[in-house]
Order: C-alpha cells, then sequence, then structure tokens
C-alpha cells in the first residue's frame, strides 16, 4: 500500500520558511522605492499570515523556555537596534533599515519554526528540505567551476568588482565564495547523518570540500577539521572506564601533532594546499601585509572601535562608513567576523548574550548526546551539534554575515533539537509499521496514521 502524502498548511509552512532561507535570492529583481523584494522577504509576511491560522491546540514539540531565551534576545536586538539607527552619525537609513529587516525576519522565522515543531516527523522535514537544497547547491557550485557560469546575484557579475576577473570559484545562490563556502560548510553534519541516504550524502559533501578547496576558503576547511576533532574528542562515547583516559590521549596527539607540523611546516607545506596556504599566510602577515595580516589588524581596530563607543554600539550596517570616517591599518572596512560585527554595531551586551547562547547551545547539546541511548535520536542530536560547531567557526570566513537568512534555520534546528525528547524505539518501530496512509486532522493542523498492513 502506497503511502499518501497531503500538504497541510503547517507542512507548507515549514517548507516556506526553511527554503527561501537556504535560497532568500533567486537573482530575480522586484524593487519597491528603492527596496528589492527578494524570495526570502516575500515569504515572511506570507508566513506570518499562514501561521496565524494554524490552530495551536495541540501542544508543542519544544517547551517554551527552551527557545524563548533567543526569542527574548532577538527582540532586544531589533529594539536596540531601530533605536541605534536613530541616533548614529554612521548609519546609513536604507542599509539600516535592511540589517534591522534581517533581524526582524530572523526572529519570525525562529519563533514560527521552532513554535510549530509538533513531532520528530517535523524535524524530519526540516531535514530533508536541507538535505535536497545542499545537494542542488553542490550541483551548481561544480557546475560553476567548470563551465565558469554564474548565477545572477554572484558578484562574478557585479561589473564593479574588478579584481576577480580570470578566477574559478562557486558563489552558488551567494554574493562571494566565501559566503557560499560558509554555508556549505555549516550545513555539512547533516549531510551524513542520515542513514538511508549516506552514499547521496557523502558524495555533496565531498562536492563541498572541493567546492571550499577552490574557493580558499581555508577558515572553512579548518572549521570542518575542528568540526572532526571536536566529535572523537568531545562527543564520540569510549565506555566509561577509558572514557577520561582516552579523550586526554585524543586531546596530547592532536597537541603534538599540531605543534609538529607548526614546526615543520617548511618542509611540509608542498603535500597541502591548507599548509601552504597558512604558512603563506604567516609570511606576509609578519612582513605586515596579506589577508592575515589585514583580518588581525581589522580585530584590532574593531575591538578599539568598541571601546571608543563604551561598547554600546555604532547601529545598524554602520561598520562600514564608520571606517571609512576612520581608516583602518588594514585598509579593509568589513568586519569579517561575526562576532565582532555584532559588538561594535550593536555593543557588548548583545554580542555577549548571542556569543554565550551559541556556545550555551553547543554545550547543552553535548550533554544531551552523552546521556542518548537511542540510535537514531543521537544522530540527529550529533548532526545538531556539529552544525553550531562548524557555524560558530565558519561565520568568521565572509566579510559581512548578519544579513543571512539561513543562519536562523542553523539555531533554529539546534534549539529544537535541544528540546525534543528521545524516541523510544519499540515506538518507532511500531510508528514505521502502521505509517502507511497519511490523514490530515483539520482540527489540529497535524497528520495522523492509518493503520494498515505492512
Amino acid at each position: 500500500m502506497m503511502k499518501k502524502i497531503v500538504i497541510t498548511p503547517k507542512r507548507f509552512l515549514i517548507f516556506l520558511l526553511v527554503f527561501t532561507s537556504l535560497v532568500p535570492n533567486i537573482g530575480i529583481k522586484v524593487s519597491t522605492f528603492g527596496f528589492n523584494w527578494t524570495l526570502y522577504r516575500i515569504s515572511m509576511p506570507v508566513a506570518i499570515l499562514i501561521y496565524l491560522q494554524i490552530p495551536k491546540t495541540e501542544e508543542r514539540l519544544v517547551e517554551r523556555s527552551v527557545y524563548m531565551k533567543w526569542i527574548f534576545l532577538l527582540i532586544v536586538w531589533l529594539i536596540y537596534g531601530i533605536i541605534l539607527m536613530n541616533l548614529s552619525p554612521y548609519t546609513d537609513p536604507h542599509l539600516g533599515f535592511i540589517e534591522v529587516l534581517s533581524i526582524f525576519n530572523g526572529l519570525i522565522c525562529m519563533y514560527i519554526l521552532v513554535s510549530i515543531i509538533r513531532n520528530h516527523k517535523d524535524i524530519e522535514q526540516i531535514v530533508t528540505i536541507v538535505f535536497y537544497v545542499y545537494i542542488a547547491l553542490v550541483m551548481i557550485g561544480m557546475a560553476e567551476i567548470i563551465l565558469g557560469v554564474h548565477l545572477p546575484m554572484s558578484y562574478f557579475n557585479d561589473a564593479t568588482i574588478t579584481h576577480i576577473v580570470g578566477r574559478t570559484a562557486a558563489t552558488g545562490v551567494f554574493y562571494s565564495e566565501n559566503d557560499f563556502s560558509t554555508f556549505l560548510t555549516s550545513l555539512a553534519p547533516l549531510m551524513i547523518y542520515r542513514k538511508k541516504k549516506r552514499v547521496l550524502g557523502l558524495a555533496a559533501l565531498l562536492g563541498a570540500i572541493y567546492i571550499n578547496t577552490i574557493n580558499d576558503a581555508n577558515i572553512c576547511v579548518i572549521a570542518m577539521v575542528f568540526g572532526v576533532a571536536y566529535y572523537f574528542v568531545f562527543i564520540k562515547k569510549y565506555g566509561k572506564r577509558g572514557q577520561a583516559v582516552l579523550r586526554g590521549l585524543l586531546i596530547a596527539i592532536i597537541a603534538v601533532a599540531v605543534i609538529f607540523v607548526w614546526r615543520n611546516i617548511d618542509t611540509l607545506k608542498n603535500s597541502s594546499r591548507l599548509l601552504m596556504a597558512i604558512r603563506t599566510q604567516h609570511l606576509n602577515a609578519r612582513q605586515s601585509y596579506g589577508s592575515l595580516y589585514a583580518r588581525f589588524m581589522i580585530y584590532v581596530d574593531s575591538l578599539k572601535a568598541s571601546v571608543n563607543t563604551y561598547f554600546l554600539g555604532i547601529g545598524p550596517a554602520a561598520f562600514t562608513n564608520y571606517f571609512k570616517a576612520h581608516p583602518s591599518i588594514s585598509g579593509l572596512v568589513n568586519p569579517h567576523n561575526l562576532y565582532l560585527e555584532i559588538l561594535v554595531e550593536y555593543g557588548g551586551i548583545i554580542a555577549g548574550f548571542f556569543t554565550v547562547g551559541l556556545f550555551k547551545l553547543i554545550y547543552q547539546l553535548r550533554k544531551k548526546i552523552l546521556k542518548s541511548v537511542d540510535r537514531n535520536t543521537r544522530r540527529k542530536l550529533i548532526a545538531g551539534c556539529e552544525m553550531l560547531v562548524l557555524y560558530s567557526i565558519s561565520c568568521i570566513a565572509s566579510s559581512s554575515f548578519i544579513g543571512y537568512s539561513w543562519q536562523w534555520i542553523v539555531i533554529s534546528l539546534g534549539t529544537i533539537l535541544l528540546g525534543v525528547s528521545e524516541i523510544n524505539p519499540i515506538e518507532e518501530k511500531a510508528m514505521g509499521d502502521y505509517m502507511l496512509g497519511m490523514n490530515y486532522n483539520s482540527d489540529k493542523g497535524t497528520l495522523l496514521y492509518e493503520k494498515g498492513k505492512k
């Protein structure tokens, strides 16, 4: 008996939020008084209208206490951003509005998505959307590298950019290659947790690694290496007796390996493109030039800017204008670091709560993983935790980051996984036996399962 799939308002809403967050711009420009209506910006008011029509009689899968701290932070962030936008001499009204709108849309996306999740099948729907969008974007990236043709939103089609002429890189549906590589890196863990689709997921992951290599996205490559190390040191179970010893041994081995590579990098540099890049950047930085030196100096100058403004913030999208008025030694006018971007533009309190909230979420997911006994739930938790680990590192790759819509899917999914209970293996098997037909309950707006033959 074939499974009937019924598209309910809730399922359509989940698809709308997740898909448009991952693919916010399809290259079609619709402008109103200078404001560009991207696919993502159009979808948010539609999502609000659909959400208001969905009955709220069924209990949430995730308790409000788990995600309301994030919602409260985004509300305060939004209000404070609006205040700064009207007070700061460095904020361009149009660009400031766009950035504040990004925070508002992130708030709406996260609140709706987390609050309508009712069961593990809803989580699977989110993961499935991410899985196939990821594969499609990897294929687009490979085609860009091979054919040298890019989508309209790529900066390869921006006539004002001249330094990229003749360069081979992939930008996907994003503006630059670093933006695309950050996306591919952060969502990579979701490619390998699905047991039935693991071969396809691994193929996409290898494609993403290749794209990162071509894009010279060294921070993203380092993030992936760190993610693997984090798994083996802090997540993988080794048994109660030898767990502490093995973790200590792994940390020691990694430390020795890093020291060995660093001391012998002149000999080893030709063996790896990444090591060659690290060595080159290090030599350039010692001579006060190169991208590593520029990054370091904009970081230093960003901290100085925060001190000079008493950690109160200079306003939404004001970073570029501030460093045009107060030039950095680096020559850069973008932060190249999400944490510093938030710190400089919105102040120490917002930046502090965001950073603590992100790393606390990683810590809490790790604790839940170590206590987990069900394999399916454990795989989900590991994917969510690793995704946040990679995001927390790769978010320093792009020139600016606050406007990215897909990052709220990462944080939302991590929050959802933190709040769910484990699936009982016996109940899960029984659910699989009877999940042969689906009906829609109009009173609750959810799917129910009909009993059927195997």
